[in-house]
């Protein structure tokens, strides 16, 4: 969901996004992860300014269902906190990672793949449960991550 799934649309309407198919599905092949290592799912395909509690909820209870332990999340960065302290009140069991990108992954300049490469990285690496949010080469615990207005960086700790 969000910045990171956005494709130009497939009409001639103007110049509004819709949101397509998970990124990750194309990113994962390009970053070599083979496919039994990962299963990629989508939950909700909106833009992330546009979520409520009921998407928010959705999204939680695939957590809990998940077999895994471990989840990365892609999500658009609006809204991304918000959605963090939801799930960290709602899934307590499980090691989520959320990350996205400030240009949707189909333009040249994107941060996509480094984001949900890194994001991966930190997911196999932790060795706590919690909500964390991976962007920009930083990792941060969901309720020590604050997005600068200056910069529009995330920036937090563990």
């Amino acid at each position: 969901m969000g910045t990171i799934d956005k494709d130009y649309p497939k009409t001639n309407l103007g110049y509004a996004f819709e949101i397509a198919q998970p990124a990750v599905q194309r990113i994962l092949p390009r970053a070599r992860v083979g496919p039994d290592s990962c299963h990629v799912m989508s939950v909700c395909r909106k833009d992330s300014q546009d979520l409520r509690d009921h998407d928010r909820e959705k999204l939680a209870s695939t957590c809990i269902d998940a077999r895994s332990t471990r989840i990365l999340i892609t999500h658009g960065t609006d809204s991304m906190i918000e959605t963090a302290a939801y799930l960290s009140k709602r899934v307590t069991d499980k090691t989520i990672v959320i990350t996205g990108a400030f240009l949707p992954e189909t333009f040249k300049a994107t941060d996509a793949d480094f984001n949900v490469g890194f994001a991966l990285g930190v997911l196999t690496t932790l060795s706590v449960t919690g909500v964390f949010i991976a962007m920009n080469g930083q990792v941060s615990l969901w309720s020590k991550c604050t997005r600068n207005p200056d910069t529009d960086m995330f920036e937090g700790t563990l």
